[in-house]
């Protein structure tokens, strides 16, 4: 890889910074997902040209974390996915600062107009009358 530019980090000595163009020990199913998604990354080298930090976009980032969740999803019990998945926890808390959709919220107001229209009962209701609440 050829560098792209020097980079200076907190008053450090200058580092690369190249592109990632090529994965390396992501199995070829996982490689295949992240190719076709416009992945951008990138590595920050030091002077010997070792890795320091790897930069990532913030869809790029997403996306990996997205195909990561999915595979492990597809490989593990629905207790363990659920228990022991720290990357789905770190997924979640993201999620929890990300701002709503404003698409989402425009279905979700179509669907409680169309579920009013149809004579659907809300659950609050039935709580209420069931005197669950």
């Amino acid at each position: 890889m050829k560098p792209k530019s020097l980079v200076k980090l907190s008053g450090r000595e200058p580092v690369k910074l190249e592109a990632l163009k090529k994965f390396a020990a992501i199995p070829k199913e996982l490689k295949s997902s992240l190719a076709a998604k416009k992945f951008k990354a990138g590595v920050v080298m030091d002077k010997n040209g070792s890795p320091k930090y790897f930069i990532f976009d913030t869809g790029s980032l997403w996306d990996m974390l997205c195909v990561f969740d999915a595979k492990f999803e597809e490989n593990v019990s629905a207790e363990k996915y659920v228990f022991h998945n720290p990357l789905g926890w770190l997924i979640d808390a993201i999620e929890a600062h990300l701002p709503i959709n404003p698409k989402l919220v425009l279905r979700l107001k179509k669907g409680i107009e169309e579920s009013k229209k149809s004579g659907f009962v809300p659950f609050e209701k039935i709580k209420h009358e069931l005197g669950l609440s």
